[in-house]
């Protein structure tokens, strides 16, 4: 008679899981450059068509740029790599510090509802100011997510972590856009908060801890 194999250890399996969920997110990340890829080449097309140049030599007396809605969304694609990290570390350490248990497609849709903030913002920022076609993308994108993470993250309490996350992510990320003389201060300064932030909910998980009450 063949011996069964033996079983792999708990703690293996805990410890591969993270670890495929970080590159699953780090791979999801990634991919979603591309639609933003395109987002982009639309953006620059948009400007050809419209004649940007021509348009700001003549708003030029008035002070106005006609092409400021154009290089936000230029300038918020280049923050793209780091508003989508944000938020799936935020799915991340749901899953790694509850027994919530998040599907492939659930981090597929947020990130979908993410980048259409850009095309929002590009659609958005040839009809309305700056300012109001910022704020009229960045609402219009966290509803969507926020709605969806009632339903899937089980509770109205970490949809609302969920939607002060994203609404602290877009108000710095305004303020990067709109500052450029301190972008890279306000940058640097979201990046230490973020990671301070996860070190502060990860403090106490035994990475190495078996499993099994959990799987009970």
């Amino acid at each position: 008679m063949n011996a069964e194999p033996p079983a792999l250890p708990t703690q293996y399996l805990r410890r591969r899981k993270v670890a495929l969920n970080l590159l699953f997110i780090g791979v999801l990340v990634v991919l979603l450059q591309f639609p933003l890829l395109l987002v982009n080449n639309l953006r620059q097309e948009r400007m050809a068509n419209r004649g940007v140049p021509a348009l700001e030599r003549q708003a030029a007396v008035d002070g106005v740029s006609a092409a400021e809605g154009y290089r936000m969304v230029e300038r918020a694609l280049k923050h793209s790599v780091l508003i989508l990290a944000l938020v799936f570390t935020a799915f991340f350490l749901f899953e790694t510090l509850t027994t919530l248990r998040l599907h492939v497609v659930h981090y597929g849709l947020v990130g979908a509802a993410l980048a259409l903030f850009y095309l929002a913002l590009l659609a958005l920022g040839e009809v309305l100011p700056p300012g109001a076609a910022y704020a009229g993308a960045a609402t219009a994108s966290s509803l969507l997510i926020v709605f969806y993470c009632v339903s899937i993250l089980k509770s109205t309490a970490r949809a609302g972590l969920v939607a002060g996350l994203l609404a602290g992510e877009h108000s710095i990320l305004y303020v990067v856009l709109r500052l450029e003389d301190y972008a890279l201060l306000a940058g640097t300064a979201a990046l230490f908060a973020a990671l301070g932030a996860v070190m502060y909910f990860t403090r106490n998980v035994d990475w190495f801890a078996q499993d099994a009450e959990r799987a009970a």
